[in-house]
């Protein structure tokens, strides 16, 4: 299996409803990503002053390399992770990804 984890820097003007829109639309893509085998997300809570202003993340799990990149290449989550990036701080700059087997 494969861990997607997601990190924003989400920029203070957006709304949390706006943002929560765009996990809806990841969350959707369940139906269309081979693999697809779970989705969980929210704001960063942690107690920590580590956290680098990353205030939001998501962990999506997939079943192999294969299926992240079917998800990477999926038209849909292109045109949500454009949204996401327009979302966060100095677009790149606000978002960490991180992918790991387990």
């Amino acid at each position: 299996m494969i861990r997607h984890v997601v990190l924003f820097k989400v920029r203070p003007e957006v709304a949390a409803a706006d943002f929560n829109i765009l996990m809806q639309e990841i969350a959707d893509l369940e139906s269309s990503v081979s693999g697809f085998i779970s989705f969980e997300h929210g704001p960063n809570q942690t107690p920590e002053t580590r956290d680098q202003g990353y205030n939001y993340g998501f962990v999506l799990t997939l079943a192999s390399w294969v299926d992240l990149d079917a998800y990477q290449n999926n038209s849909r989550h292109q045109i949500t992770g454009a949204k996401l990036i327009a979302a966060c701080n100095s677009n790149y700059d606000g978002l960490l990804v991180f992918d790991m087997e387990v």
